[in-house]
Order: C-alpha cells, then sequence, then structure tokens
C-alpha cells in the first residue's frame, strides 16, 4: 500500500501511533505553569503550494503567515517563528532576500519575529515553519468540545484561494496569486476568542471547510448540519469553491447560542465578520441544507498524497 492510498489523514494516524499521541490538534501544547506554551509546524513546497509566477517575497509570507494560522485556530499569542529552507543549488541568490523580506513582513505584520531555522540542498524549493506561541491554560480552544446544539460559526468568507486558483489555471493576472498566497492568519480573531472562554470547539480551515468538518466530527463523535444559503462567499466564490477548496485559513469553530451574541461582539471589536453556517447535531452525520432539500455534504477536500499536483 502506497501513501497515495492512504492520504496525509491516514498517514498522521499511523505515526501518531507509534508516538502515542491522544489528541491530534493545531498545535502541540506544552503546559507552563498557568499558561501553555505552542508549537506548530507546517511545509509547503513549490509544487503543492505556489503556482508559476509565485515571487520568492510572497512564499515567504505564506509560509510564516500559514504556521501562525495554527496559533489562531487556538487562541495563541505568537512568540516567534522558525524557517527551515530546502533550496536547489541553481536556485538565484537573489531569492534569499526576497523570501525573508517577504517572512519578515508577515511576521512583523503580527507582533512577533523569525527567530533562527536552517538552510539545507534540495531537488525542489520546500520550506519549513514552526511558530511559537503562548496563552493561559484556561483559554485553550482545543478540536475537542464541540458539543449538540451548538452553533457552527466560521470568520470572514470563504472561497477566495479556490477562486483564485481556478483564475491562474485559466491564465489570470497576478491579483490571483495574492488572493491565493497572501494569508492573513486570524491572530487577533483567535485571541479574542479565546479570551470569551465560550467555544466549545475550534480549527483554522485549510483543506476545505467540509474536510474541517469531517475532522472535528471524527474527534468529537458528533456530526454537523450546514446551510448552503448562510455561507460567507468571498467575491465571485461559489458554493463549491467554499466547501471543498483549502487555503481561506479562516476560523471554524463552535459555540452555545447563548454566547452568540458575546462572541459577535468581542469579534466584531477587532474587525472580524463571522457567519453562523450551522449547527452540531447528536449522529454522526454531515448534512448539507439546500432550498431543494438536505443532502450528506461530501467527505472530499485536498488532501497531500492523494490530490498531487493539484497546487494549493
Amino acid at each position: 500500500m502506497k501513501l497515495s492510498d492512504i492520504g496525509e489523514r491516514r498517514a498522521i494516524d499511523i505515526m501518531a501511533g507509534v508516538y502515542d499521541t491522544v489528541t491530534l490538534d493545531d498545535c502541540a501544547t506544552i503546559a507552563d505553569g498557568d499558561n501553555v506554551l505552542l508549537v506548530t509546524s507546517d511545509m509547503v513546497n513549490e509544487t503543492s503550494h505556489f503556482p508559476r509566477g509565485a515571487s520568492s517575497r510572497q512564499m515567504g509570507w505564506f509560509t510564516v503567515a500559514v504556521n501562525l494560522s495554527d496559533l489562531a485556530g487556538k487562541g495563541g499569542r505568537p512568540l516567534g517563528v522558525l524557517l527551515s529552507l530546502g533550496l536547489p543549488g541553481s536556485l538565484d541568490a537573489d531569492f534569499l532576500e526576497d523570501f525573508a523580506m517577504g517572512a519578515h513582513d508577515c511576521a512583523t505584520a503580527y507582533d512577533t519575529s523569525v527567530i533562527g531555522g536552517d538552510t539545507k540542498e534540495m531537488h525542489e524549493v520546500t520550506l519549513c515553519g514552526m511558530a511559537l506561541g503562548r496563552m493561559r491554560r484556561d483559554a485553550y480552544m482545543s478540536r475537542t468540545g464541540a458539543a449538540p446544539g451548538d452553533l457552527v460559526c466560521v470568520t470572514g468568507t470563504l472561497g477566495r484561494a479556490g477562486w483564485a486558483l481556478d483564475c491562474l489555471r485559466n491564465g489570470s493576472d497576478n491579483a490571483a496569486l495574492r488572493d491565493l498566497l497572501h494569508v492573513e492568519p486570524r491572530i487577533d480573531a483567535g485571541r479574542a476568542l479565546a479570551a470569551t472562554q465560550a467555544v466549545h470547539a475550534s480549527m483554522d480551515i485549510s483543506d476545505g471547510l467540509a474536510a474541517s468538518l469531517y475532522q472535528l466530527s471524527r474527534v468529537n463523535g458528533c456530526g454537523f448540519t450546514v446551510d448552503a444559503d448562510r455561507m460567507p462567499l468571498s467575491s465571485h466564490a461559489t458554493l463549491e469553491h467554499a466547501l471543498y477548496d483549502g487555503g481561506d485559513y479562516e476560523l471554524l469553530f463552535t459555540v452555545p447560542p447563548e454566547a452568540h451574541e458575546q462572541v459577535a461582539g468581542v469579534l466584531q471589536a477587532v474587525g472580524c465578520p463571522v457567519s453562523v453556517v450551522g449547527e452540531v447535531i447528536e449522529t454522526r452525520e454531515l448534512l448539507l441544507r439546500r432550498d431543494s432539500g438536505t443532502e450528506t455534504l461530501e467527505h472530499r477536500g485536498y488532501e497531500h498524497f492523494i490530490d498531487r499536483g493539484k497546487t494549493l
């Protein structure tokens, strides 16, 4: 059996079984008195993540941003970012300064910095980030905790990255590249949500809303119903883009109905839109409600090893 037969998530399960990891979340946690240290790592490469025409500066921003997004999903405050670069020897040396500028710009925008890393020779550009964060232990927003009756909420709008990728495949201009690669992690929104201590389950959306909901269903033993007409679509995006294309890096979380007004208020205060898109249900079904009726939400979205060659 090959990795292309099992996919990324099953591959993670295999390794987690060896490591005896009980809970798989966006970040690892290390206890630090009343606080927890958050540690996360995300690797991207030229083939899977960067369409032709992407600048090294865009690559730098993106590599830092996707790692910070994991901290945002837990409600953490960034402490620093490590970057390890695998680069071909034939690459123009100008790549390094432009990449570093993009990484620095992103880190600075979110009140942190690049604090170190490593550089090695590889056959294609492969970039690995590690982000460190800290927060109060009692405010940590885990993926587990969703309860039947909770409201399912998302920040911002969905589908922008999927629409941009379609545009790039059809020969669109650099505006689509920016829409795809200029990820803006929801650090302020995540910290505001964590401070309420009202969120039951939370994660960032990297592989599409449907895939994220299936991940939450698995660890929580519950199901979800989402409404097509409540989906906050980005300009020009379709429901297909929002549900099944990755790259939005918004926050997905559940809250009890009585906490919705409080949560909406704190997000408004940090300038972050939020939408209720569905509810948590007891049965382990994932349902999509449309005007024409209710159907099963398809279990698909971007997954490494299976979706090889599909750039995000």
